[in-house]
Parts: structure tokens; sequence; C-alpha cells
């Protein structure tokens, strides 16, 4: 039996993707599952994958069903550059206006409630839209949030990771890697496999930034970014590593969102 994989292909977990390829680390007894975050934590909840990279609010909401790798994450160091609030108005004028999320996201919903609603003390509307751009205030992650930060010329820019971090003095947790609880028992059929998956993960946590130079050299964010500023976005503003202070952020968050109307 084959250890089903979630793979998310944003820019953000895309170096350690390439290590699993380029060093040939996928091999037969792992079935990959491409979808969008959103997608791959309905796909864990209902048992159709059996570990990948999804939403930290995945976790924290059913811990009763999952475990997480540990030493590894998707977190943002003071800025994520790709979890992005654009609105016309001022933050601290939201109150009772509309604001449009992206379908693509969990974490990233409940972070905006989290820092409008219990930070700066506004209670907006939110809807869930397929075009949220379209909103005069709207939520973007991933590679959307990267490309329309280029294009904006008008909307105000809200970085969630560094408004978290502002009021919290924490890095943000976006996303682990999510491994369904009966997966890490040793009479499960696939759990060799998982040990090895585990191992190369981190693997390749530990070794992606030798491949910066050939993984930017046709990398299809060159549509809109230099080179360097994906390198700078792999190095700066992204950080893999799963620390204390990131479970410490992890346990706020969540006593936050339990807080939550």
């Amino acid at each position: 039996m084959k250890l089903k994989v979630g793979w998310i292909q944003y820019a953000n977990v895309y170096p350690i993707f390439y290590v699993l390829e380029r060093e040939k680390l996928l091999t037969d007894d792992i079935h990959l599952v491409k979808g969008v975050p959103s997608q791959l934590n309905w796909a864990l909840r209902n048992s159709l994958i059996d570990v990948s990279p999804s939403s930290s609010v995945e976790y924290l909401l059913n811990q009763e069903i999952y475990d997480y790798v540990d030493e590894i994450c998707i977190s943002a160091k003071e800025y994520v550059a790709s979890v992005l609030f654009f609105s016309n108005y001022d933050i601290k004028a939201l109150d009772g206006r509309k604001i449009l999320l992206t379908e693509q996201s969990a974490t990233s919903h409940l972070l905006l409630k989290v820092i409008l609603e219990q930070f700066v003390q506004v209670k907006p509307e939110y809807d869930i839209s397929a075009a949220p751009y379209t909103g005069e205030s709207f939520l973007l992650i991933g590679d959307d949030a990267l490309k329309y930060s280029k294009l904006n010329k008008t909307k105000k820019v809200y970085d969630l990771a560094n408004l978290w971090h502002q009021y919290t003095g924490l890095p943000f947790v976006f996303a682990l890697w999510i491994v369904r609880k009966e997966v890490t028992r040793s009479d499960c059929e696939v759990y060799r496999e998982y040990l090895k998956f585990r191992e190369k993960l981190l693997h390749a946590k530990n070794s992606y930034s030798k491949y910066f130079n050939e993984m930017v050299k046709d990398y299809y964010l060159t549509e809109f970014m230099t080179k360097d500023e994906i390198v700078y976005y792999w190095t700066e503003n992204m950080d893999y590593n799963l620390t204390d202070k990131h479970k410490e952020s992890l346990k706020l968050f969540e006593k936050y969102i339990n807080s939550l109307a």
C-alpha cells in the first residue's frame, strides 16, 4: 500500500518538494495528491490522504484525529509576503464593511478575524469568493497574493504575519505537516513508509538552500518577480523550522480562535 501525500503547489512549500523530486526521494511507495490548502484539509479529514502540508487551523481544530511531523512547518518570520489583506480603507475603519475571503484558505481566514476582531477591535462582514480581488477589501494567499502585490497600485496592503508579530512578538505558523494518528501507529499498513517519508522531509528542509540557483532558473514566478525577489521570499520571509517559539505561537492562536464569537 502506498503512503498518500498531499502536495500544495505554492511557492511557500516549493523548496521542500523541489528537493524531494530533485533527489528522487518520491519513490514508488508514495502517491502524491495535489490541491490547494482547503482541498487538502478536506482530504486529510476524510482519510483520503495520510500526510500533508496543511493549514495549522486544521490541526488545532481536530487534534483528536491528527498528529504532526515535528521540526518542520511552513511559517513566517516577521513578514510572509504571500498572505495579504488588501483594502481601500485603513484597517481601523473596517467595522461593518464587507471583506471577501479567498476560497483556498482556512488558517488565514481565522488569522484575519483574530487580528481584526480581537486586536484591532473592529467587526466586518465576511464572504468567501472565487474572485475576492473584485472587492473593496479582500484576502489573498499564496502565489495569488505574491502576484497581486506586484500589480497593486491603489489599495492599502497588510501583511498578516507582520500584524500577528506586531501584536504578539511571535512568528506565525501557517501550516504543519499534518499526519493522521492511525498512520503513526506501528500496526498501520503504511507506518514504515511514513517513517521513511518523515526522514526525507527533514532532509529536504535541511538541504534545500543549496539548490536555490537551479530552483529559480525556470520557475514560473519569474513572470512577475525577479530571481532575487523569489530567493529573498524563500530565505527572509519563509521559515520551515518548528521551534518552541512556533509551538508557543500555535497555542496562542488556538486560544484566540476559540475566543472568536
